[in-house]
């Protein structure tokens, strides 16, 4: 029945826990679940830079053309410096966003469990088990690049030509890319919907709540595989929603900014200020980007509560003892209650009503009187086996 299934039980469970924090509408509990959604659910930009040198020209003397090229070419170790610290830097940002958002996951699931969201005391508490699911997440991301880069690095670092034997060579690579991306999204998805709230709860280490819910999750793998397959359906659906309510939002906004933009750059071009319209068209363009990113993280609370909440639920299912929502496990009575049943048709009732009027009973040395409760405790002891 879809009822015992976690998967699709959890929904109700999941729905009715977002209504019961996200209403009646607190503005402050919004934009700190936004805030959350920022570094949880969204990503950010890097800043990038360059540089460029203008050369001085050198004194008077006939040789100045010749060395004029060779003095304004950029030298190749400048170049290569410029871009070398560009990347690092971004990888330091992102590496620096990640570990945030690590942090995040657990201010995250605290606020759900305890139906109050804050951001600076749980960020703060739980700052060094968001840094191991930080150094888990970066181990299995490293993992898994170094199983696609080395059959790469196999493959081209041995400078083999474009051929019909290369194109079946890469078939093979392209499956094993293929799992290999497959497994390490369900492990980091299982990782923050169950590990995370299991580290919270019971005080953990990543590793440490993995060996607890593996037989779980073992012995519930057609639930756990079900949740897998729900997840990623519920996952694209809400994506979906929230794109087009962004997509909206970003319509009805544009409307004011476009038209004080071009009021106001068409007043400044008939002053003749035309650098002047285009920088203000410049800060209200960047205006409209930073209101748009605010309003598509407030857009993404109820849907990023509602996916947490859900995951939640089923993982109270799975192991009540971990259950942070309070919800109603299904009960796995499908089978039982008819055997139950057909025994008791087939055993006691064909045989008392089909007796010689009575006269079966009292050869069975036992008196209808004592037939019932026996019948009565071993139709009552079946259930519970």
């Amino acid at each position: 029945m879809p009822s015992n299934w976690y998967a699709f039980a959890a929904l109700s469970d999941a729905r009715d826990a977002t209504e019961g924090l996200l209403r009646p509408v607190d503005r402050g509990r919004w934009l700190r679940l936004a805030l959350i959604a920022l570094f949880v659910g969204v990503g950010g930009g890097a800043p990038t830079g360059g540089n460029a040198n203008v050369p001085s020209g050198g004194g008077g003397g006939g040789g100045t053309p010749p060395d004029f090229p060779a003095s304004s070419m950029p030298d190749p170790g400048s170049i290569a410096a410029i871009v070398l610290g560009i990347v690092v830097l971004i990888v330091l940002l992102a590496l620096v966003w990640s570990a945030i958002g690590a942090v995040m996951e657990f201010v995250l699931i605290a606020g759900l469990r305890d139906r109050d969201v804050s951001i600076r005391a749980p960020f703060r508490e739980q700052f060094w088990p968001g840094m191991r699911l930080f150094g888990f997440r970066l181990l299995v991301g490293l993992g898994s690049l170094l199983v696609l880069g080395l059959p790469l690095i196999a493959v081209f670092g041995l400078g083999i030509s474009v051929s019909p034997a290369l194109l079946v060579l890469l078939v093979p690579l392209v499956i094993l890319f293929g799992i290999v991306a497959l497994v390490s999204s369900i492990v980091l998805g299982l990782t923050t919907d169950f590990v995370v709230p299991t580290m919270l709860t019971e005080d953990r280490g990543v590793l440490d709540s993995w060996r607890r819910l593996w037989p779980t999750l073992r012995a519930e793998w057609k639930q756990t595989a079900l949740y897998v397959v729900a997840k990623f359906v519920l996952g694209i659906a809400v994506s979906l929603a929230v794109s087009l309510v962004v997509l909206l939002a970003a319509l009805i906004v544009a409307i004011p900014f476009a038209l004080v933009g071009g009021a106001l750059f068409f007043a400044t071009s008939a002053a003749g200020a035309h650098t002047v319209g285009w920088v203000l068209v410049g800060i209200l363009v960047a205006l409209y980007v930073l209101v748009l990113i605010v309003v598509g993280l407030i857009v993404q609370v109820p849907a990023l509560t509602f996916v947490r909440y859900y995951s939640l639920s089923v993982l109270g299912m799975l192991v009540p003892e971990l259950d942070l929502v309070g919800v109603d496990r299904p009960e796995e009575d499908g089978d039982g209650d008819g055997d139950v049943t057909d025994d008791e048709d087939g055993d006691d009732g064909p045989d008392a009503g089909e007796g010689d009027n009575g006269d079966d009973g009292p050869s069975d040395g036992t008196s209808p009187g004592d037939d019932s409760p026996a019948a009565t405790g071993t139709a009552g002891t079946r259930p519970v086996v």
